[in-house]
C-alpha cells in the first residue's frame, strides 16, 4: 500500500473506470439487442423487473459497502495493517450473515416477482429464471467486501478492468447460448458463472497483494464496533430509501400498464443509466482519494476542491442532458430498429429526474467521504415512501407519465435541497452558495439547450453517419457553451479581485 502523492493512481482510476463503463455500455447494448432478436421485448421487460427486485434485496450490501469504504480510509492513510485486518474481517462477517438472510428473503420474493409479470411467459419459467438470477446477484454481493477494499486502496482501476474483461468474455457465451438454445434460463446461468468468476479473481488478487488480511489479529474494540454498527445502520436505511425510489417504477409500470411497456421504457432507462454510470465512474474513481484527504486536510482546502468538483459536475450533467434529449430517439432507431418509442413529454420527465439525481454527485461524494451518514437517512426514507405513494396514485391516474412524475416530485421536495445543506453545514458555509450553483447550472443548461437545438436541426440523424454527425454537432455546441460560460466567470472573478 502506497500513498498516491503524485496522483497517478487517481489518473489510472479515472481512465480505466471510464473505459470500463464504455465497454460495459457496449456490452449491454449488444446483450439487449440479442435478447430482442432471439427472444422478444417481453424478456427485456422481465430482465428489468428482475434487476429491480434484486436491487431491493441488495440494498443492505451496498449500504454497508459505503460505510465500509469510510472505515477503511483512515487506516489506509496511516498504513495501519492491524486495524485494516480487523475491519475487513468484521465486515466480511456482516456480509456472511446478510447473505443467509437475503437468500431466504429472495426465495420468498419469488411469488411477488411472478405476480408482477404481466406477459405471455409461463409462471414456472418466471419462477425458475428469477431464482437463478437472484442467486447470481446474492453470491456476487457476498464477496463485495473484496471489491470495496481494493477500491478504498485507490485501485478501482483493477476492479474496473477485471469486471469489464470478464463481462466482455461472458457476452460471447451469452450470444451463443441465445442463438443455439433460445433459452432465457441458459442466459441467466451465464450471468451466474460470470459473477462467480469475478469474485474468484478478486479473492486471488487480495491474497497475493494484501496477505496480512488473512493473518489473525485482535478483533475490533467495542467502541469501534458500535461506530461501525451505527454507520452501517444509517447507510442501510439510506440505500433502502434509494431502492424505494429507483427500483419500484418498473413494478408499477408492469402492473398498471404491461411488462412489454417495461421493456420499452427500459431501453430509455438503460441509456440514461449508462450516461449516469459514466459520470458516476469519474466520481467513484476519485472518491477514495477524496476520502483519505478529508482525513488529513483542512476544511478550507477541502471546500476549494469541493467547488471545483461541483463545477465539473454541473458541466457533465448539463452536457449529457442536452445530448440525451436531442439524440435518444435517433439512437434507439439505430440500435433497436423499429420499436415503440416514448413521447417527447415523457423524455422531458426522464431528463428532469436524471438532472435531480446527477447534479448532486460531487455533494454526495463529499458527504460520504466525510462520513455524514446519519444526517441523511430520515430524508431518503421520506423520499422513498413518498415516491411509492405518489407512484401508486399518479400511476393509476396518468400511467407512465404519472409514475415518472412521482419520482420528480419526491426528489425535488427532499434530497435535492437537503443533501447539499448537510455538506454546507459540514464546511460551515452559507447555503446561498448552493442556490447560486443551481441558478448558474440551469442558466448554462438553458443556453446549451438552445445552441444544440439550433445545430441539431441541420441534421436528420438517420443512419450511422447522420447520427454521428448530429451527435458530434450537439456535443460540440453544448460544450462550447459551457467553455464560454467558464471563461466569462473567470473574467468576472478576476475583475472582482
Amino acid at each position: 500500500m502506497r500513498q498516491d502523492r503524485d496522483g497517478k493512481l487517481m489518473q489510472w482510476n479515472i481512465i480505466v473506470s471510464m473505459l470500463s463503463q464504455i465497454v460495459s455500455l457496449i456490452i449491454n447494448l449488444i446483450s439487449k439487442r440479442v435478447i430482442c432478436i432471439y427472444l422478444n421485448v417481453e424478456y427485456l421487460g422481465l430482465q428489468s423487473l428482475y434487476s429491480n427486485f434484486c436491487d431491493v434485496l441488495s440494498f443492505a450490501y451496498f449500504g454497508a459497502g459505503t460505510a465500509m469504504l469510510f472505515s477503511f480510509y483512515g487506516p489506509l492513510a496511516r498504513n495501519d495493517k492491524a486495524q485494516l485486518t480487523a475491519i475487513y474481517r468484521h465486515y466480511d462477517n456482516i456480509y456472511k450473515k446478510m447473505t443467509w438472510i437475503l437468500t431466504g428473503a429472495g426465495i420468498l420474493t419469488t411469488l411477488p416477482a411472478v405476480f408482477s409479470v404481466n406477459a405471455s411467459i409461463k409462471d414456472t419459467e418466471v419462477a425458475v429464471t428469477f431464482l437463478t438470477f437472484m442467486l447470481s446477484i446474492v453470491l456476487y454481493n457476498r464477496y463485495m467486501v473484496r471489491n470495496y477494499f481494493i477500491q478504498a486502496d485507490q485501485r478501482r482501476y483493477f476492479v474496473a478492468a477485471v469486471t469489464g474483461g470478464v463481462d466482455a468474455a461472458a457476452l460471447a457465451a451469452e450470444i451463443l447460448v441465445l442463438k443455439f438454445f433460445r433459452s432465457y434460463e441458459a442466459f441467466v446461468i451465464c450471468i451466474l458463472f460470470k459473477n462467480l468468476l469475478i469474485n474468484h479473481i478478486f479473492g486471488r488478487y487480495l491474497k497475493s497483494r494484501y496477505p496480512f488480511l488473512f493473518v489473525y489479529t485482535e478483533p475490533l474494540g467495542s467502541a469501534e464496533t458500535e461506530r461501525i454498527k451505527s454507520n452501517v445502520s444509517d447507510m442501510v436505511m439510506y440505500r433502502f430509501g434509494k431502492v424505494l425510489i429507483s427500483n419500484t417504477d418498473n413494478i408499477f409500470i408492469s402492473r398498471f400498464i404491461s411488462t412489454a411497456m417495461v421493456g420499452v421504457y427500459s431501453n430509455y432507462q438503460f441509456i440514461i443509466a449508462g450516461i449516469t454510470s459514466l459520470v458516476s465512474a469519474f466520481y467513484e474513481a476519485i472518491t477514495a482519494r477524496v476520502g483519505q484527504m478529508l482525513s488529513v486536510k483542512g476544511t478550507e482546502e477541502q471546500y476549494a476542491q469541493f467547488r471545483f468538483y461541483s463545477f465539473l459536475n454541473s458541466w457533465m450533467t448539463g452536457a449529457t442532458v442536452v445530448c440525451f434529449y436531442y439524440l435518444v430517439q435517433d439512437f434507439l432507431k439505430l440500435w433497436m430498429g423499429s420499436v415503440p418509442q416514448l413521447t417527447k413529454e415523457i423524455i422531458l420527465i426522464i431528463i428532469v429526474n436524471y438532472y435531480l439525481e446527477t447534479c448532486r454527485f460531487a455533494t454526495k461524494m463529499y458527504r460520504e467521504g466525510a462520513g455524514l451518514f446519519r444526517n441523511i437517512k430520515q430524508m431518503i426514507l421520506i423520499k422513498g415512501l413518498l415516491n411509492i405513494v405518489l407512484s401508486f396514485i399518479m400511476g393509476k391516474m396518468w400511467g407512465l407519465a404519472g409514475i415518472l412524475t412521482a419520482t420528480t416530485i419526491s426528489s425535488a421536495v427532499t434530497l435535492f435541497w437537503y443533501e447539499p445543506l448537510v455538506v454546507y453545514r459540514y464546511f460551515k458555509k452559507s447555503y446561498i452558495n448552493e442556490l447560486y450553483y443551481q441558478v448558474l447550472t440551469l442558466l448554462q443548461m438553458a443556453c446549451s439547450f438552445m445552441a444544440a437545438g439550433l445545430v441539431s436541426g441541420c441534421f436528420s440523424g438517420s443512419g450511422t453517419g447522420g447520427f454521428l454527425l448530429k451527435g458530434a454537432a450537439c456535443a460540440a455546441a453544448a460544450n462550447i457553451c459551457y467553455i464560454l460560460f467558464y471563461l466569462a466567470l473567470r473574467m468576472i472573478r478576476k475583475k472582482q479581485g
